[in-house]
């Protein structure tokens, strides 16, 4: 591994705890699905210019701090919890966290590309 791809994944982790900690603040309002979505499009879309360019799916790694809280409270929930519709923010946490990260990062990835194409 490289020196400045390992720089990179010290710091898309940094940042991931720091959205993790957000995501705790904000997960005690009602639309936090849609809170996860603005603030992981968000950082995807800034950091998403950091990233190597043959490396775009590093950026998955910002999730992982939060998912593992998404998944310590759907563990928590159990099956029965899930049956009487109490957690099912957290299961679709799952597929809105890692799809924002992406798409932030795929916006940013068309927006420079654009960028570098004008210039030229």
């Amino acid at each position: 591994m490289s020196t400045s791809t390992s720089y990179s994944v010290i710091q898309l982790l940094a940042i991931g705890l720091l959205l993790a900690v957000l995501k705790v603040v904000y997960m005690f309002f009602d639309p936090f699905n849609i809170a996860d979505f603005i603030v992981f499009l968000a950082a995807g879309y800034l950091l998403g210019g950091k990233l190597p360019a043959n490396r775009k799916w590093l950026g998955l790694l910002m999730c992982i701090p939060t998912l593992i809280i998404c998944f310590l409270a759907v563990r928590k929930n159990g099956f029965t919890g899930f049956m009487n519709g109490i957690g099912t923010t957290y299961a679709i946490a799952f597929i809105v966290i890692p799809a924002a990260t992406l798409l932030g990062i795929y916006f940013q990835t068309k927006r420079s590309q654009r960028k570098s194409i004008t210039k030229q």
